[in-house]
Formats: C-alpha cells, structure tokens, sequence
C-alpha cells in the first residue's frame, strides 16, 4: 500500500503549475500570487470530508500529533493515556511534549480498550489518544463519553485511516483534536506531511501559530510582518506539498473502493476456511488496507504462518510498544515531575494475547486478479494448517 501506486499526469500538472509559477511557501506574497493557495485549498478539501471546523496541514502525521498535543494544553510532566499497538510516532509526540506515555490495554478490535484508558485517569491526565490501526475505528462512542465525562481532550490518532469513518463520521474529525498522515507509506500521500483536525478556534489558532515559529498569520500583512503569539517550530507544508493534497484528496473514493473491494475477497475466503477476521466497531468504515485474521491460540498463528508466509502481528517492530527499547529505558524514572510507569514487555499481556493470535496481509491500492488469488489460496492453506 502506498499512495505512489496512483499517481499519474494530474500529480505532475499540479506540481507544474506552482513550479512554473515560482510560489513555494504558503504564506506571503500575497500580491504576486493572484489568490491561489495552493496549501488552504488542500486544508479546505480535507475539511469537506471530515466535517470539521478547522483544518492544518503540517510537515508531517508525526507533526500533526504533537502540534496537536501542543494545541490542547498538554504540557512537561503531563500524562497521555494510549495504546501499545501503534507507530511510535504516538509515543514519540507525547515525548516531545515532555509528557508522559501511559498505556493502556488492548480490545478485541486491535485498539485501545476504553474501559481500561478510564482506569488509567489520574489528575495529571491531559489527554486520551486512541489510534485507528491497520484501516479500522476506535470505540469513538465511549472515547466521546470518556471526555466529557472527565473533562479530557480525545486526540485521535488517525494517521493510517485516512478517509475511513465511524457511524458515517469521518475518523480524525470525532475528537477534540484528530491528525492524518500523507507520507509514502499512507493510502494517499504528497511525499510528506499531516493535517490536524479540530472544531474548537482556540485550539486551532495555538497550533497555527506554533507550527510556523509562532507568527500570527494575516493576509492584511506580509511575510514577516506578522505579529508573534510566542514561541513555535516549522513544521509548514510547501505550495507543492497542498497542490498534490488536493490531487490526492481527489482520488481517495477511487482509492478506498478498490481497496475494499480486495478485501472483501479475501475476507470472504478466509470465512469460509473457517476463520474468524478481526471485529471491528463499524466494518462500513474500514479503510480495508489490512486483512487480519485472529486464530484461536498463538500456536494456532504460528501454524498460520507457517504455512501462508504472513506476518503475526505480536513480531511487528515498528508497531507494537514491546519492542521498543528507547521505550523500556525511559520507565519506572522521575521525568519533568512525574513518575513514568513501566514500559517492559509484560506489562502489555492482554495486548500479547491478542496480537500472538493476529494474522496480517498488508493490500495495495491496485492488485491484480492474480495477486489476489494468491492471497486467497495462502488464506486457505494457513486455515487448514491451523484449524
């Protein structure tokens, strides 16, 4: 899966066109550049999908996290309540917040169970992050009612979920604060880059300002001109950047249909091998770029694996906290005036006991006929070998 697969003559007119009108930075020159913005046309398309107020496009689905964080108050020593199966990207922006990771258990979905994050809310709690992985929504019902309840900013962590939904709301537009990500590897991308979500005009103003050195920024002035409302970072997008966002944006509906439709092949097949796909809280709104099958034991798995040449999730490094060392050695320690929990591996057992029992099959946008009978008779022989 890589938002490359669709690329064709629109992405190369697009970028073209702010080439040859020699306007790269999205801010300033607002004479010279007779009205296009390239980057505000990107944030209002991707604001047309998810319904929200707000929209900023960053460098970055990393950038959008923290810039996120930063938007609703989080602050040193602050915690951040999350899952361990995600990117680190999660953890990381918690980190760079100098603010506490703390994370909670697994449900059967593969996301962070609601029931166990309400557990884990101390007063130091600042924020609740769920993530949407591998195409499929977070319970955002109790993540909603957590909020509320406790007063708690919900920032969804919907970077690999792009275009999917929940009870037909877009995901990344249900919380307080929701981020995507455009980067190679993503269902749609622009080379690099992120869009944060949010409906409330404070939070978007903190983070327009800290994602560009701090600058207030006005078309009633030009670059440099503007006024300052404290310190920030560049985490800007370029012309470029926006102009290949709105080609993408286009050519999402396209992309998640064809992705859906491989699925459902290969789901259908595994069903009638006798196995059982992952639950999800609304299959309507998967993004379908992962097929995953939960066997009934982790031997089962293996034998799965075995025999079909698929990933077990519980081995994945880039996404599942276990295996993160940087991780581990920053737990049981006094950090910015709190203490951080444990980070070893056994104190993920609930999410072992699911992701042991996880088969994975990663989807690309266009796959031939063939490509996918090939899944489907691997799908086949796993279910035999293991069941």
């Amino acid at each position: 899966m890589a938002g490359t697969e669709i690329f064709g003559k629109e992405e190369i007119m697009a970028a073209a066109d702010v080439i040859e009108r020699r306007m790269i930075h999205r801010y300033g020159s607002h004479a010279e550049r007779a009205g296009v913005y390239r980057a505000e046309e990107f944030e209002a398309a991707a604001r047309e999908i998810t319904g929200s107020k707000y929209a900023l496009a960053v460098s970055s689905g990393t950038a959008a996290l923290i810039t996120a964080l930063k938007g609703v108050g989080v602050k040193p020593g602050d915690e951040v309540i999350t899952t361990p199966f995600t990117f680190i990207a999660t953890i990381e922006a918690i980190v760079a917040c100098d603010a506490v990771p703390v994370l909670g258990e697994l449900d059967d979905t593969l996301s962070l169970d609601a029931a166990s994050a309400e557990k884990l809310i101390t007063p130091r709690t600042k924020a609740i992050m769920p993530v949407h992985m591998f195409g499929v929504a977070a319970d955002m019902d109790k993540f909603v009612a957590l909020g509320k309840k406790y007063n708690i900013p919900i920032v969804e962590d919907a970077c690999e979920v792009v275009g999917g939904t929940y009870k037909g709301r877009a995901l990344g537009g249900i919380g307080d604060c929701g981020a995507w990500s455009f980067d190679p590897n993503k269902t749609l991308t622009v080379g690099e880059a992120g869009m944060v979500f949010t409906d409330d005009h404070d939070t978007w103003f903190r983070m327009d300002c800290y994602h560009d050195h701090g600058h207030v920024h006005s078309k009633e002035h030009d670059r440099g001109a503007e006024g300052k409302f404290g310190f920030g970072v560049n985490y800007r997008i370029s012309e470029l950047q926006g102009a290949l966002g709105v080609v993408a944006l286009r050519k999402l509906p396209e992309a998640l249909a064809s992705l859906r439709a491989t699925k459902k092949k290969i789901i259908e097949a595994g069903i009638a091998a006798g196995l059982a796909p992952r639950p999800m809280h609304d299959p309507e709104g998967d993004t379908a770029t992962h097929v995953i099958f939960m066997l009934p034991t982790a031997e089962a798995a293996r034998r799965f694996q075995a025999a079909a040449g698929c990933a077990v999730i519980a081995d994945n490094t880039w996404h599942y906290a276990k295996h993160w060392k940087a991780l581990q050695e920053m737990g049981e320690k006094e950090y910015f005036g709190s203490r951080t929990p444990s980070y070893m591996p056994e104190t993920m057992a609930q999410a072992e006991s699911y992701l042991s029992r996880a088969v994975m099959f990663g989807l690309n946008i266009k796959m031939s006929d063939e490509a996918v009978e090939k899944i489907i008779k691997v799908v086949e022989a796993g279910a035999k070998a293991a069941l």
